[in-house]
């Protein structure tokens, strides 16, 4: 499907630097351990800030105050700032910090290191060679994998994704998995809809419609070492809708108006 005109004046031409967005919400340890490995990992110049996405009321007082302390010791360093979410639910906290990002480009990651935080330099590499696409994280492709995770929810998920991408005409294959990095100009474009976790499905499914051209590298998933989940499993029913909305709507509906 060919870009959308609107993306194809919006979108970047080079990659500069890098917004890494944390959502967290009970985490501590793996919250500390998510921002290590991605500094660890990564060329300096191409991280320009963590944004640590915390809720007002809801993120525990452990989690604040790890946040708060990787705040303070980043003077010197990347730099890491706390934006308190002002939509609710997890699409809610990346949402907010979509106007925050000062990078060329924003990851999506979250603090739970169910989202392997060692992958952002090949995000980043990927971004410098293919600047106008999505780097996406696939558990599926070849070289992917999960660990510990529920089986029944795995033949459930296998069967969605499968579906998901005979609707959408695409050859990904994990597109609820909410570990991407984008052009920040595209995460800006666009008229975002869902607050809860059909977000990640949402970020996957409509910069498809738009034409926006896709990377896709394998992740190997494992369950978080704390904290607990916030998606119940028959959340996961509300994805449907989401992608029913999507496929159907005019391209033009899905960006904001100019």
């Amino acid at each position: 499907m060919k870009l959308h005109p609107v993306l194809e004046q919006s979108l970047p031409t080079a990659f500069e630097n890098a917004s890494v967005l944390v959502a967290a919400i009970n985490e501590t340890f793996s919250l500390r351990e998510t921002v290590a490995v991605v500094e660890k990992t990564c060329d300096p110049a191409d991280l320009r800030e963590f944004l640590i996405l915390l809720h007002p009321e809801k993120t525990t007082p452990g989690c604040r105050e790890t946040a708060e302390a990787l705040v303070a010791e980043s003077a010197g360093k990347t730099p890491v700032r706390i934006v308190y979410q002002t939509l609710p639910f997890a699409g809610g906290a990346y949402r907010s910090a979509f106007p925050e990002a000062r990078g060329s480009h924003s990851v999506m990651i979250s603090a739970d290191l169910e989202t392997p935080p060692e992958l952002v330099s090949r995000m980043i590499a990927l971004a410098k060679e293919n600047p106008r696409r999505v780097v996406t994280a696939s558990r599926w492709m070849k070289g992917g994998s999960f660990s510990g995770y529920n089986k029944v929810k795995q033949v459930c998920n296998a069967v969605f994704e499968k579906l998901m991408s005979a609707i959408f005409l695409t050859r990904l294959n994990d597109l609820t998995f909410g570990y991407r990095l984008f052009p920040t100009a595209l995460l800006r474009a666009v008229a975002w809809k869902e607050l809860r976790h059909p977000f990640f499905l949402e970020t996957s499914v409509v910069p498809l419609r738009l034409g926006v051209p896709f990377v896709q590298i394998p992740a190997n998933w494992k369950p978080r070492p704390e904290g607990e989940s916030q998606n119940s499993f028959f959340a996961n029913f509300r994805y449907f809708k989401t992608a029913i909305r999507v496929r159907f709507s005019r391209r033009s509906s899905l960006l904001l108006a100019k």
